[in-house]
């Protein structure tokens, strides 16, 4: 009887092993499998690309500690960064095109849209693009540069006219408390800090019928901190802070926060 027990016994561990090394393996496979990462530009006049400071060495020999945004976007993005939207003559008589290529863009506090940059964009976003935009009306984080330096990121967003065309505003509370709190934008929640309020504009009285058209169809989201429209075949997801991504030292949830955003947006 002692010895009939001892083999049971014997015989479960022997099972619980190999479910374990199976388990195992399949935990290896599935981390060893190549990560399908999903081509994304980046415009953004913060330094979540490059380093704070990088010059044009810094640049080209990769030096610097990577900046956490950029690391935790290349999990699951092919990260392009750009510096305009508008194509432009290539010197052989053709053109180039930054957003050729690409389904998916975030912009981030740029440094200002020229006018062919809305163009661009609107034409972009119609044939089906997705486009992230964060648009800070009071940037809050420190930079190693004074506020006066052109490397400075852009202290002030302002709406840009082509958001305007799809029918969105954003107002800014002058006074609301100078702390950190949690914003939904009703898929989940990012921290922001002296935030905008997203508007839904009200079409202009003497607007022309192709401006009329050209109108998203827009919804403000969760507490108010983003919008989301379908223009065309494309959407727009427009967040009015950016406080999400001026940490330098992140706290441990928000580079989780940063791909649930992305996600929420761009897949």
């Amino acid at each position: 009887m002692a010895q009939a027990a001892q083999r049971l016994r014997l015989a479960l561990a022997a099972m619980l092993l190999a479910l374990g090394i199976a388990a195992g393996l399949w935990a290896w496979q599935q981390l060893s499998q190549p990560v399908d990462r999903k081509p994304l530009g980046v415009m953004s006049s913060l330094p979540i690309y490059w380093p704070e400071g990088a010059d044009l060495t810094m640049v080209i020999e990769g030096g610097g500690q990577m900046p956490w945004v950029r690391s935790t976007l290349e999990e699951r993005y092919e990260l392009s960064p750009l510096d305009t939207l508008a194509a432009a003559p290539d010197g052989k008589g053709g053109q180039i095109d930054p957003l050729a290529g690409l389904d998916r863009l975030l912009v981030a506090q740029p440094r200002g849209l020229s006018p062919a940059d809305n163009a661009a964009l609107d034409q972009w976003v119609r044939g089906g693009g997705r486009l992230l935009f964060l648009l800070d009306p009071m940037l809050t984080g420190r930079y190693a540069v004074p506020l006066g330096d052109p490397s400075h990121p852009v202290a002030m967003g302002l709406i840009p006219p082509v958001m305007v065309r799809w029918g969105l505003g954003m107002q800014f509370n002058e006074a609301q408390p100078l702390e950190f709190r949690s914003e939904s934008y009703g898929d989940g929640t990012i921290p922001v800090l002296l935030a905008g309020e997203m508007l839904l504009a009200d079409p202009d009285p003497e607007a022309s019928d192709e401006e009329l058209a050209a109108r998203g169809d827009c919804r403000i989201l969760g507490s108010g901190i983003a919008a989301q429209c379908d223009v065309g075949k494309g959407r727009v997801t427009l967040v009015a802070d950016a406080a999400l991504l001026e940490f330098s030292d992140p706290p441990g949830e928000a580079p989780d926060q940063l791909l649930a955003l992305t996600e929420f947006a761009l897949d």
